[in-house]
């Protein structure tokens, strides 16, 4: 009798955009299938007392995709707080933006965190954002560092600037198994000069340990020297990543800016931009047609990613003509080509369109294949989607499995597993 076959381990990993955080029991614990990531040590950088005091108060779980299903790839991350530490970020939030009647309660206090950055440099970065009314917001980056087990908590960006192109920092180490470091592009809030005075911040070992007086905190800012006449104030990144000394900041739609960001102590930091092939530009009224109108952001068509020595960019939607000596056009297949690929029919994979694409670290391509026919209905539960991973020449089908979508945040999508393995999963309180 033949041997069973086994289906292969996923090779990516789905993570929600979104972490879960229970906005009205914020110490519930999420669940007995949910995994509590232990932490050795929690410092806060640059943050007021209330704080620091209030990060002791947090707790971080991971729901691990896979379990008894290989083919089942989605994870997700969880925040819980203790009431005390609640109370701490709201009275730090009240000390920034005080309230005009202090006998009120506060009703509407939220906590937004959403998962950024990380993972390949064993880092996993959150945007951590407390709000009580639209204009008054605290924002801070959470920080878990698998290899130290520790968790920092740093605020977003220094007082005097805020965070353009993304907030999403480029999270490296410092040389190998270093300590992590984060750096945002930032401009001045109010300024004279026309145009304002940029700024590109780091946050490294040092500057953690030698923490500024003068509103910078735990963040250096440097000087950005940029001029280049294809990019415009609104450039937006929409993928940021290192490679190899230079952090990278993708702009889906034109192009990217780099720097190299071991050169970032001394003078200004000089920025230089590489223009997507000519055939992929899209000017900003096309952007804002595609992400506005037709509700597709850049990232459910488009990606960019770095593969050894070489920054690959993804473009499902190409098009007729290419003319750019900076870029080597690959391969180029029609999405009809993909669906006639061996496994593809046999596996009941629908011949629908591709989303969210991501390159792997060995320059494969993960796509979800989206089913135009299971579309949720207003109110409908969580759907399944079906991702493939292809090979680098688009010549076959290496794996096909599936993750949760609920058609309302973007995934994250990686090829590194979340860590967080060796810690068993905790049974639920009773």
């Amino acid at each position: 009798m033949a041997a069973s076959r086994h289906p292969a381990p996923a090779p990516i990993f789905v993570l929600g955009g979104q972490v879960d955080v229970d906005v009205d029991i914020f110490a519930a614990h999420p669940g007995p299938e949910w995994t509590k990531i232990e932490c050795a040590t929690k410092r806060a950088y640059g943050c007021g007392d209330l704080a620091k005091e209030a990060l002791q108060g947090l707790t971080l779980y991971a729901h691990l995709g896979g379990g008894d299903d290989p083919l089942f790839s989605s994870s997700s991350l969880a925040i819980r707080m203790t009431d005390t530490a609640r109370r701490g970020f709201e009275s730090e939030l009240d000390l920034i933006h005080p309230r005009g009647d202090t006998r009120v309660a506060c009703h509407h206090f939220i906590c937004c965190p959403r998962k950024i950055a990380g993972d390949r440099e064993g880092l996993t970065v959150v945007f951590l954002l407390f709000r009580r009314d639209p204009r008054a917001e605290l924002a801070y980056y959470l920080a878990y560092d698998h290899a130290a087990a520790s968790l920092c908590l740093l605020p977003h960006v220094p007082d005097p600037v805020e965070a353009v192109s993304s907030v999403k920092p480029v999270a490296k180490r410092n040389g190998a198994g270093g300590d992590f470091e984060l750096f945002v592009m930032a401009c001045e809030l109010s300024s004279s000069s026309v145009p304002p005075r940029h700024f590109l911040c780091a946050c490294t070992a040092e500057t953690r340990a030698n923490a500024a007086s003068d509103g910078t905190g735990a963040w250096q800012m440097r000087n950005q020297s940029f001029q280049h006449e294809e990019v415009e104030e609104s450039f937006s990144a929409h993928v940021v990543f290192p490679f190899k000394t230079m952090g990278i900041w993708a702009g889906l739609s034109r192009g990217l800016m780099y720097c190299d960001l071991d050169t970032t102590s001394d003078g200004d930091v000089g920025f230089g931009f590489i223009q997507l092939p000519y055939e992929c530009l899209l000017d900003t009224m096309q952007e804002e047609m595609a992400e506005k109108v037709a509700y597709q952001p850049m990232e459910v068509t488009r990606t960019m990613g770095c593969v050894d020595s070489s920054i690959t960019f993804v473009c499902i939607d190409p098009a007729r003509e290419y003319a750019n000596d900076l870029w080597e056009k690959v391969r180029e297949a029609r999405v009809c080509e993909l669906w006639r690929l061996d496994g593809f029919t046999e596996a009941g994979l629908p011949e629908g369109s591709l989303e969210c694409p991501i390159i792997t670290a060995n320059g494969a391509l993960c796509v979800v294949l989206c089913d135009q026919s299971k579309f949720p209905e207003p109110y409908e539960g969580v759907l399944l989607d079906n991702i493939c991973v292809f090979d680098v020449g688009l010549e076959r089908l290496q794996w096909h499995g599936f993750a949760h979508d609920n058609r309302f945040t973007i995934p994250v999508i990686s090829d590194s597993p979340l860590p967080f393995t060796q810690f068993p999963a905790e049974e639920a309180t009773q």
